[in-house]
This record gives structure tokens, C-alpha cells and sequence, in this order.
């Protein structure tokens, strides 16, 4: 475990050295990003050492290690300018000390008209874009007080006829210590993985190699060469404990340091009140620190109804994006 706790550290120092380049839009994948539940909306992605729900494997996979249940949720969050964003998650242990579970999110926008320069009312035709992930996850305990966890997702992005591919990784530990009324140490890798390029029919033409010359094709088959752009590479430590309880309710806060690749570093924070497993108040703020955020305070609750052999859960979440508006999400969990 020392060897553990060095190599912890010595990473989180390396990763959180000075970053004075936001690198703001120079990835691809900005569907990875999107939180995937309205418990995380509402405590500020803050979730990756706390008690896990149905999509505990996106937020942290070690800490899918700690559940005992199996656990479905599905998540609706109206995203930013018109668009929709689900995910759909399992979790449900298979052996002793060993988890498994996976999760489907979708991003989608609804149709819009093809301009050109020449009809700039429209072609007649409509177009479309969308994104999806597909994960299969796997946690295990390795003692009593450590597990590690494992993501491996398959990335699509689509625009119209053209499609971009990609594979990645998440990497997560938890490690609980004796101190803070059992403080957790967490840390994730996310979106470890290829590269990504746009290719389709939609990047066909037909164009003229020598336009000032005679006699030549003026409608040679030509096709546009894309980028590769990087996965938006993303590194996560913080720590997340009980601190306080009694006979009517308990408060449990995070902390988390994040180093993503194409922003600065930041500080996200999270607190969750729980009335007797059965009324949650939440609340947090994402990006705490980070030059140029829009996001802002999050809020939000939750409500679990005991049934004679399950449970069912119903969540809400709000957090606000400044000029862009706000975004709302909800969760609806079973518990088995």
C-alpha cells in the first residue's frame, strides 16, 4: 500500500503542474464529459467517491467494487441549445468481491435544413448529428479497504453521412482509510484511448485540379482530408467521507482535484444530505477555480421508495451554464 500511495502521489503532482493553454475545444468526444445522472448533475460531478447508484462505473468503476445490489438507472437530461442527452447504466455483482455492469449513453439533436451558399433557405434536405457510447465495465475488491475498476467503451460521433470511431479507457481506484469516520481517497483516468477522424460521403467533391487551364476535367473525384483529434483525456483525485451522522441524518461531502487535457485544472465539490436513506438534499459546484467556466451551482434532490423486495429511486438535478441557460436532468433507479 506505500508503494500504491507514492505512485498516487507522485502522479497527481505530475498531472496537476502549471497548464497556462486552456486547450478548450481541441478534443473530440465532448459526449464523455456529459454527466450521467442527476445525483452527479446536482453535487457537481463530485460523485466519484461517494456511495454509488446505477451509473456508479461512469463516475468512478473502482467504486462499483462497493455495491452489493444490483442497481438500473436511466437518466434524461435536456441538454444545451435543443439538444437531448440519455444514459442508460446496470451495475450487479457476479462473485464474491467482484462487480460487473455497463452503461449506453446517447447525445442526438432533431433535424435541421442543408444550406449553401447558393440556397441559404435550404437544399430540400435535412441533416442531423448524434453521438454514442457503449461500456463494459468491471470493479474488483482487492482487500477490505482498496478496489480498482476498469471501463472499456466504444465512441461513435456522427454528422450527417460522416462518422468518426473510437475505443477508451477509464482507470479508477478507491481506497478507504481510518481516519475522517473512514475517508475515501479516490483517483480516475477517463477517456484513456485512439484518436478520431471524421470520414463519409459527405466529404466527396467533385473539383477542378487546374482551373485556369483548357480542355481539362472541370469535375475531377476529389475527397477532403480530416484531422485526427484526441479524446478529451481527463485525471481525477480527491477524497470523499461520512461527516456527520446520527439517528435522523448524515452528511457526506467530496472533494476533487481534476486535470483535464483540454481545459485548466479545477476543483469540483459536493455535498449530500441523507434524511434516513429516503430523502436526499444535494448540492455542489463544478469547475470550481477554472479560468473562463460557464458552469455554475448546482442543486438537487432525491427520493427512494422502499418496496417489499426492491427499491425504486427518483432523482433531480439543475445546474447552471451562465449565457447558455441552465440544464435540468432526471434519473429514474431500481435497485434489486
Amino acid at each position: 500500500m506505500n508503494k500504491l500511495y507514492l505512485t498516487i502521489i507522485l502522479i497527481s503532482f505530475s498531472a496537476f503542474g502549471q497548464n497556462n493553454v486552456s486547450k478548450a475545444g481541441t478534443t473530440a468526444g465532448e459526449i464523455l464529459a456529459m454527466p450521467a445522472s442527476a445525483r452527479g448533475l446536482a453535487l457537481g460531478n463530485a460523485v466519484a467517491g461517494l456511495e454509488g447508484d446505477g451509473s456508479v462505473f461512469f463516475w468512478n468503476p473502482a467504486s462499483a467494487a462497493l455495491v452489493t445490489e444490483t442497481k438500473i438507472s436511466a437518466s434524461y437530461l435536456p441538454w444545451l441549445v435543443g439538444t437531448d442527452f440519455q444514459h442508460f447504466s446496470f451495475v450487479t455483482p457476479i462473485a464474491q468481491n467482484l462487480v460487473i455492469g455497463g452503461y449506453i449513453a446517447m447525445w442526438a439533436m432533431d433535424d435541421m435544413p442543408v444550406r449553401t451558399e447558393q440556397k441559404q433557405q435550404g437544399t430540400g434536405q435535412y441533416f442531423n448529428a448524434g453521438d454514442l457510447v457503449l461500456a463494459f465495465s468491471i470493479a474488483k475488491k482487492m482487500t477490505d479497504r482498496f478496489a480498482i475498476g476498469l471501463n472499456t467503451k466504444y465512441l461513435q460521433e456522427r454528422i450527417w453521412h460522416s462518422t468518426a470511431r473510437g475505443f477508451a479507457l477509464d482507470f479508477g481506484t478507491i481506497y478507504r482509510t481510518d481516519i475522517l469516520n473512514g475517508l475515501k481517497i479516490i483517483t480516475t483516468l477517463n477517456n484513456y484511448g485512439t484518436d478520431m477522424r471524421m470520414d463519409g460521403r459527405d466529404l466527396n467533391i467533385l473539383t477542378d485540379s487546374y482551373p485556369s487551364g483548357d480542355g481539362n476535367n472541370g469535375e475531377t473525384p476529389a475527397k477532403y482530408s480530416t484531422d485526427f483529434w484526441a479524446l478529451p483525456l481527463n485525471f481525477r483525485f480527491g477524497v470523499a467521507t461520512e461527516a456527520f451522522r446520527n439517528d435522523l441524518f448524515s452528511l457526506a461531502v467530496e472533494i476533487d482535484a481534476i486535470h483535464p487535457s483540454n481545459n485548466y485544472e479545477a476543483i469540483d465539490i459536493g455535498m449530500e444530505l441523507n434524511f434516513r436513506d429516503i430523502l436526499f438534499l444535494r448540492t455542489g459546484f463544478s469547475s470550481l477555480g477554472q479560468s473562463d467556466s460557464i458552469e455554475g451551482f448546482s442543486f438537487g434532490g432525491g427520493l427512494v421508495i422502499p418496496l417489499e423486495d426492491w427499491k425504486i429511486a427518483f432523482d433531480y438535478g439543475y445546474r447552471d451554464f451562465g449565457d447558455l441557460g441552465y440544464i435540468q436532468a432526471m434519473t429514474l433507479g431500481i435497485n434489486l
